[in-house]
């Protein structure tokens, strides 16, 4: 787990906005995003099993805007000001209780 983790689980709580430093997987440089913490877990049918932060990029201009990051990736997490609402971020077939990490999100929970 990261230094952050706490940071990251009471964002996801409340529904506040991160701001996220982190390396890059792909670009191996240094990146700074506004994010939603979404969950914390391994990725769902993944053969890699490892437990990931993942985040939703709000400032992201291109799709992907999910950030599966391994908590080695990450530099820092802190809450930055403004709310998220999950309504506008989970535009997939969602299914109740799929997260890791349990939340009062009303219909996305």
């Amino acid at each position: 787990m990261h230094a952050d983790h706490q940071v990251f689980l009471d964002a996801l709580a409340k529904k506040q906005k991160l701001e996220v430093r982190f390396l890059h997987p792909k670009e191996r440089r240094e990146l700074i995003r506004v994010c939603a913490a979404l969950d914390f877990g391994p990725l769902r049918g993944a053969k890699d099993t490892t437990d990931r932060y993942q985040l939703w990029d709000l400032e992201g201009k291109k799709k992907p805007f999910n950030l599966p990051l391994v908590a080695s990736d990450i530099h820092s997490m802190k809450i930055v000001e403004g709310n998220f609402d999950p309504a506008e971020i989970i535009t997939w077939q969602f299914k109740p209780g799929a997260w890791h990490v349990k939340r009062d999100w009303a219909d996305f929970s």
